[in-house]
């Protein structure tokens, strides 16, 4: 048999936890309940019966709600047998609340979010990924170089995605850079989406 060679890596948004068991919803016999671990205590949560359409999970799968969308505007239900799932899913953040290395605030950042170390001076500081632009128009740009060499390459320019960091004085930093401190650093954390 041919070799295994990936041509694809997911990069679906889910929210996910631990099952501990599936129950009949006495109010609608069309649902179930997700009885799931969040941080240690169990929480119900209303699924539909579809979710078996693929067969019954067993305690210690994973109850995977994906990322609202226009079709399913709560979000789709499924669960996952937990090592295919710790195989193919790194947690945005853990979900006991520890920090994170570099590269999982790397993924976080790839995914939206914005983040910091705890360990920096400033408490105000954070990073965002800003996104690139394929050929913004020469009048977009603030540097007068910049623009000049876009008018001179057909009136546009291809813009790469950049760190930018929000500094503790309140400016904007583009084209940030980590240190060694902060590749190597165990303390980074997503800021909660209504931080300042």
């Amino acid at each position: 048999m041919e070799a295994f060679k990936p041509t694809h890596v997911s990069h679906k948004r889910v929210q996910a936890y631990p099952l501990v068991r599936l129950m009949l919803d006495q109010q609608d016999e069309r649902g179930l309940i997700a009885v799931v671990d969040v941080g240690g205590a169990q929480r119900e949560i209303p699924v539909p019966a579809s979710i078996t359409a693929r067969g019954t999970p067993e305690p210690g799968s994973m109850l995977v709600r994906y990322e609202p969308n226009e079709r399913e505007p709560n979000g789709y239900f499924a669960f996952s047998p937990r090592a295919p799932f710790d195989a193919g899913y790194t947690a945005i953040q853990p979900a006991d609340g520890s920090a994170m290395s570099f590269g999982d605030a790397i993924r976080a950042l790839k995914n939206g979010e914005r983040v910091c170390r705890a360990g920096w001076n400033g408490k105000s500081m954070w990073l965002a990924l800003t996104p690139g632009h394929l050929n913004l128009p020469a009048a977009s740009f603030w540097n007068p170089h910049n623009r000049a060499f876009a008018e001179q390459n057909g009136g546009a320019a291809t813009v790469l995605p950049a760190i930018t960091m929000k500094t503790a004085t309140g400016e904007i930093l583009m084209g940030w850079l980590a240190s060694q401190t902060d590749m190597l650093a165990e303390d980074w954390m997503v800021l909660p989406a209504d931080a300042a």
